[in-house]
């Protein structure tokens, strides 16, 4: 069996692949844990009634698809898949393949990139996507800005208000409601140094050497505000969809299992 995706989908598929002694391979482009893999508080998960860190969460499941014996191959793109006889057929981004009985596909969800001036420039000097867990200590009685209003947005606000002065939200929807867990909301309203500015977007980032001014737009009065910022944490989320191809050979896989 070979597993797409890395992220907790995917790991978990490859613990139950390999602990029913399927030889799995488990493959993924950047690293174990996915999207989750960088939040820094998760409470929802199943099991870990007190919560855990994406970090602590990824380790445990790396630690248990390695006892059952699966095979991590990462960072390696998966390019594309085709069916062949009665076996699948993986392509990775080196041109070599590898094949097999069944493949799971558990791309999930990866950071959009924010389309902004100036973004590029400052990725990683004061603009970050994820929850900024190691970046967290440095915003220390900061102004620091939260784009997004998603769990993995909520999680990184709630962690950054631990050390920044104030951290704003800012969200693209009318309100969080529509977009995020119940509990994290309620952690965020109790939360006095947090401050959610619903229907607004980056539309350009300043500095030198490093992040020092954010310009955000309030979408629904097209007015725009320029503030003072050490720190941007962006955790706009987007479905990584299959290629068209893969939807062929996945519609073919099904016909040909049947």
């Amino acid at each position: 069996m070979i597993v797409i995706g890395a992220g907790p989908a995917g790991l978990a598929a490859s613990v139950y692949g390999g602990s029913e002694g399927l030889s799995t391979l488990l493959v993924e482009r950047s690293a174990p844990g996915g999207q989750a893999g960088t939040s820094s508080r998760i409470e929802n998960y199943l099991g870990f009634p007190v919560g855990l860190s994406g970090a602590d969460l990824t380790c445990r499941a790396v630690a248990q698809a390695s006892r059952f014996g699966v095979e991590i191959l990462t960072p390696v793109d998966a390019s594309a898949v085709r069916v062949q006889d009665s076996y699948r057929i993986l392509t990775l981004s080196d041109g070599s393949e590898v094949s097999c009985h069944a493949m799971l596909i558990a791309t999930g969800v990866s950071y959009c990139k924010l389309q902004a001036p100036g973004v590029d420039a400052l990725t990683g000097a004061g603009v970050y996507y994820g929850a900024a867990i190691t970046e967290a200590v440095a915003c220390r009685n900061e102004d620091v800005y939260v784009v997004g209003g998603t769990n993995s947005a909520g999680q990184a606000a709630v962690y950054l208000a631990k050390y920044a002065r104030n951290v704003t939200m800012l969200v693209r929807g009318q309100s969080l409601a529509s977009s995020m867990s119940s509990y994290l909301i309620g952690q965020i309203n109790a939360t006095p140094n947090i401050h959610v500015l619903p229907n607004t977007s980056i539309v350009e980032v300043k500095g030198a050497q490093h992040l020092e001014e954010v310009t955000y737009e309030h979408t629904d009065t097209h007015t725009s505000t320029t503030v003072r910022a050490a720190a941007v944490c962006s955790s706009l989320s987007a479905l990584c969809r299959t290629r068209s191809g893969w939807a062929i050979s996945l519609r073919e896989t099904v016909l040909a299992s049947s």
